[in-house]
């Protein structure tokens, strides 16, 4: 453990002896007990406790409301936050998500008996003592998720539930319990009651994670994917299963570095167009910022393989004209991001395509050395769409190294190109 886990886990028995020290029971629980025993950081630590909201509030200094109705006092120490929650039970999940009521207990097994996972219900206390009442740390010794108690009962109460057992088995590398797996596909219909927002920002978790193509090769055998609140547009139950295409096959996400590249290479894998990409994106709610970032990664592999004619440009590679205009239409950012998906395929960094993009002397129409509308006075025409033609011409002779950067090889070229290509009366 690092010098900042002891910190945050000595600030938390902190907390404990101030609830204890007024006559209440108190213990870590949750992620940073598991985390601790497998040698994982710790990014906060969650106290349960006998003490009720308003006891909390009156004992710290510091401290926010963040969810009284449930019992819950946020503590700030020193800058950090600890979630305490008094202990509790749960009732009545009627959206297949939050539970109907919360009652107020005073015994911590019953609090952990509400909790999803075996190796998430387990509490260490102000003495270093190890609560396990579920078996967490057998499991977590055999690689197993499992649930407390019966698995179709926790995914019925919180279809969420699902998705998180993925999440964990793919990023600790462990096996889901066949009560795990059996309480998923008895249900994975349930999982239409989750707000996208949810299960975006899960999956998104698993992505980013250290078992992103077990988490997708689960999520897809599962059927989880075809019964989410919106659709995924344009991609059917088959495509999705499609992750076993070639293409797909090759592609190798724990190999790329950046979770937006990951997206990317994901929909690249499943088949999906550049509009496809984009529409999932939002539909997942990601930011438009990282919507478009990743499709137009997937445009730019699309580009590339539309001007082959024997399959997927990742695979198979790409002609370097082929590859400069990808540049042109897409920009350098996602010949980037391509790259880095490219890089997981073939195993190797010494690409042409890497040779290609640095030996380019301009890649986008802002570095040409003549503006629009110096054009337009110059050839003495008035402003148009013809400017914009113009200068895509021109910024691709420059980029093929077949015209100088020059403001008058330009001109010139551009004087040539209005006689081709436009009637001398258009434009005047």
């Amino acid at each position: 453990m690092g010098e900042s886990d002891e910190r945050l886990w000595a600030e938390g028995l902190k907390l404990l002896r101030t609830l204890a020290d007024a006559g209440h029971e108190a213990y870590m629980v949750g992620g940073s007990v598991r985390d601790r025993l497998i040698g994982r950081p710790l990014h906060d630590i969650d106290i349960a406790t006998s003490a009720l909201p308003e006891a909390v509030q009156a004992l710290f200094p510091r401290t926010l409301p963040t969810g009284l109705q449930h019992g819950t006092v946020t503590v700030i120490v020193d800058g950090d936050p600890f979630e305490v929650t008094t202990y509790r039970t749960e009732s009545g999940y009627s959206d297949s998500r939050r539970p109907d009521e919360v009652a107020f207990v005073t015994d911590v097994r019953e609090d952990l008996s509400r909790r999803d996972f075996t190796f998430n219900a387990m509490a260490v206390g102000l003495d270093g003592a190890l609560l396990d009442p579920f078996g967490g740390r057998e499991d977590l010794s055999a690689g197993i998720v499992r649930t407390v108690g019966r698995a179709a009962d926790r995914f019925g109460e919180d279809a969420l539930r699902m998705l998180r057992a993925i999440r964990f088995g793919a990023e600790f590398g462990f096996e889901l319990a066949s009560d795990t797996w059996e309480g998923i596909a008895t249900h994975k219909q349930r999982l239409s009651h989750v707000a996208m927002e949810r299960v975006g920002a899960e999956w998104d978790k698993m992505i980013a994670g250290q078992g992103p193509d077990q988490a997708c090769a689960w999520l897809q055998h599962s059927g989880l994917l075809v019964h989410l609140k919106e659709r995924l547009p344009s991609l059917t139950a088959a495509r999705i299963d499609g992750w076993g295409l070639a293409n797909a096959r090759a592609i190798r996400l724990a190999a790329i570095d950046g979770i937006d590249v990951r997206w990317a290479a994901y929909w690249i894998g499943v088949g999906a167009s550049e509009a496809d990409a984009l529409s999932a994106c939002k539909t997942l709610r990601m930011s438009g910022k990282r919507s478009a970032r990743i499709a137009a990664a997937v445009g730019f592999e699309r580009r590339l393989a539309d001007g082959r004619t024997g399959g997927p440009a990742l695979l198979e590679g790409c002609d370097q004209r082929n590859w400069i205009e990808a540049v042109l239409d897409y920009g350098v950012p996602a010949a980037e991001d391509w790259l880095a998906i490219e890089v997981s395929v073939r195993g190797f960094e010494g690409l042409a395509e890497r040779d290609w993009l640095a030996a380019m002397p301009i890649t986008r129409v802002g570095q040409l050395a003549v503006r629009g509308d110096e054009l337009s006075k110059l050839l003495g025409r008035s402003p148009g769409p013809w400017v914009a033609r113009l200068l895509r011409a021109l910024l691709s002779e420059v980029a093929h190294g077949k015209l100088p950067n020059e403001k008058a090889d330009l001109t010139l070229a551009a004087r040539n190109w209005i006689t081709r290509m436009l009637p001398p009366e258009m434009g005047k």
